[in-house]
């Protein structure tokens, strides 16, 4: 490739990773901290934020979208055919998204019925439904029912006809769900007022946009340059460490007839081992891949921790610029959390890196992917690493430096405006940057359990029992979302934690650091080095059997997924059960709780 296609390319990945994936989480992560910190204090949640739209244009906002969207799809459907495991991939895809548009819509009529009344003799039939939850299991068992009926007939000619009927019922009942849903939204538009509020997102975005017009404040005698600069050093690491994280696995193009890359001749299919072919099957063209990965370096892990130690720098000159007591003691208390912590961050992953073999983080997500997971491999370092990688986002319980019953607002407490919200602001994004190397890891990164990349195959040991072909596409859409899954999925879990537990003293966190989880990364790293050293050496039956214990524990993930998946959903459908917990003070209230624990001072 030239070297302004990848120049292009590098700015088009870098602002998929930095804006579509880290700045879009983080901001989602700022509105579920507020709206739960609004939920567990019992006030009005941040949905006060409304765009309120003209009628016309908000008819044409719903429905031009699902115009669009069903040409398309029947376009594809008349005019490029597909046959083999493309026409398999398209007819499963449609019928599933058809299905999934059908109960969907149904399901927001449903509500949007109940919570006004009934308009019509279509929302009589809806409301005769009953509860909207009755849509959602009509819907999900439409989904098993189709997934099942394939899986049963798969290599059968009644599976082909199956797969042929979907192939071009799909596209047709999904154009029709969707311009049906769109018309229903546009005909209430005519008699009510559309509001856009985008789930009440758009207050922490009207938070952002505010702090632009505040005041900039610098104290008197401070270091105004090092007053500056600051907020900058703390936010631009953070924003660039997501670069080396791969996101998914390599797209593999074609070439034109000059041999340079093709975007438009994306590979069907792909061999099962290795990364991309070296040529096109049958024209002897050449292949180029595209990594999704913003900075493919050979020492990525190394470059990570080596950008994520310059934050402490923004941290501490924030303390001293400011000429501010509070502020001091909270920049050297982040510059002796995040020091500590990082030595702690970096020893839990050299059992990984003894395992791995590589300090490639796509080359670690290969290994997982054929052989286990590195929550399977080095559960220790996992636990480790997460409790760490907490504490170097100095968020609760590990928000010593910001402790704002102690320090007011700790290092920016003299900082207002886009300087503020730069330090605030960065806290999430180092959320997401750490749960996405978490995931790349020791949750593999974009890999599931039994996707390869010529498709599903799911076998243990020499027993296969279900393959399927899927197209290069899919697979790499499927491991995208996979990878996006994971991190948010570690970001709610860090919410949660914030959630739960309260602050620790600052004895109590650097005692846990050094005392606790730094021994326990050192003797991981012994025990793995015995470990390593027992496997190579032992037999080729012991390697056989090590290499059925992975394949188990892909399994053991998939079924776990699925039952975490049951039970989210579940979650999602209980009725919600209001409790009120009245109690005058905060110590009342840990003593109706069982009472707290405290230790003694030390260093």
């Amino acid at each position: 490739m030239t070297f302004g296609t990848l120049f292009v390319l590098s700015l088009i990945k870098a602002f998929a990773v930095v804006v579509g994936l880290s700045l879009n989480i983080a901001g989602v992560l700022t509105w579920v901290d507020r709206r739960q910190g609004a939920i567990l204090q019992d006030r009005v949640g941040p949905e006060r934020a409304v765009v309120w739209i003209p009628r016309r244009i908000a008819q044409g906002a719903v429905l031009g979208p699902a115009v669009l969207a069903a040409v398309g799809a029947l376009a594809l459907f008349f005019f490029k055919d597909a046959e083999g495991a493309a026409r398999t991939t398209r007819a499963v895809g449609f019928s599933h998204l058809a299905i999934f548009v059908t109960w969907f819509t149904a399901l927001l009529i449903a509500g949007r019925v109940r919570v006004r009344g009934v308009k019509s003799s279509f929302d009589a039939f809806i409301a005769s439904v009953g509860d909207p939850r009755h849509i959602f299991y009509f819907g999900l068992g439409a989904h098993l029912l189709v997934l099942g009926l394939l899986a049963a007939l798969a290599g059968t000619p009644a599976g082909e006809t199956a797969r042929d009927f979907l192939y071009g019922a799909g596209p047709f009942v999904f154009a029709f769900s969707a311009l049906f849903g769109a018309a229903y939204a546009a005909q209430r538009f005519q008699h009510e007022r559309a509001g856009f509020r985008l789930i009440g997102m758009l207050h922490p975005a009207a938070d952002g946009l505010k702090t632009i017009f505040k005041e900039d404040f610098i104290p008197p005698g401070g270091d105004r340059f090092l007053h500056k600069i600051a907020p900058f050093i703390s936010f631009f690491p953070v924003l660039v460490l997501l670069g080396v994280v791969p996101i998914g696995d390599t797209l593999c193009f074609g070439s034109d007839e000059q041999g340079r890359i093709a975007f438009t001749k994306l590979l069907e299919t792909v061999p099962r081992d290795g990364i991309c072919p070296t040529s096109v099957l049958g024209t002897g063209a050449p292949v180029h891949a595209v990594r999704l990965q913003v900075l493919d370096l050979n020492v990525g892990i190394l470059f990570f921790f080596a950008m994520a130690g310059t934050g402490v720098v923004g941290a501490a000159l924030a303390g001293w610029a400011s000429n501010n007591k509070y502020s001091l003691l909270g920049g050297l208390r982040a510059a002796g959390q995040m020091v500590s912590y990082e030595v702690t961050l970096g020893l839990t992953l050299i059992g990984a890196l003894m395992i791995y073999g590589t300090v490639r983080i796509d080359e670690m997500v290969r290994w997982q992917a054929e052989n286990a997971w590195g929550i399977f491999v080095q559960p220790v370092a996992f636990v480790l690493f997460f409790a760490a990688a907490i504490a170097e986002t100095k968020r609760i319980p590990f928000d010593l430096p910001e402790g704002e019953s102690e320090l007011v607002a700790g290092y920016f407490t003299e900082y207002s405006g886009m300087k503020f919200a730069m330090f605030f602001f960065s806290e999430y994004v180092a959320i997401v940057t750490l749960a996405g190397l978490t995931t790349a890891v020791f949750l593999g990164g974009w890999h599931l359990p039994f996707l390869h990349r010529d498709g599903i195959h799911m076998a243990i040991g020499d027993t296969v029992i279900f393959s399927q072909p899927l197209t290069h596409l899919t697979v790499v859409l499927l491991g995208v979302l996979g990878f996006v899954g994971k991190t948010v999925a570690l970001c709610v879990l860090q919410l949660f934690i914030r959630w739960t537990l309260p602050r620790f003293r600052y004895d109590q966190l650097m005692k846990l650091g050094w005392r606790k989880l730094l021994p326990a990364a050192l003797v991981n790293v012994l025990v793995t080095g015995l470990v390593v050293l027992a496997i190579q050496s032992a037999s080729v039956e012991v390697q056989r059997f090590m290499g059925v214990l992975g394949q188990l524990t892909h399994l053991v993930v998939a079924v776990a997924g699925l039952v975490g998946l049951v039970l989210f959903v579940r979650f999602l459908l209980s009725r919600a059960e209001h409790q009120r917990v009245l109690a005058s003070t905060s110590a009342q209230f840990a003593a109706a709780a069982g009472g707290t624990q405290t230790s003694r001072m030390g260093a």
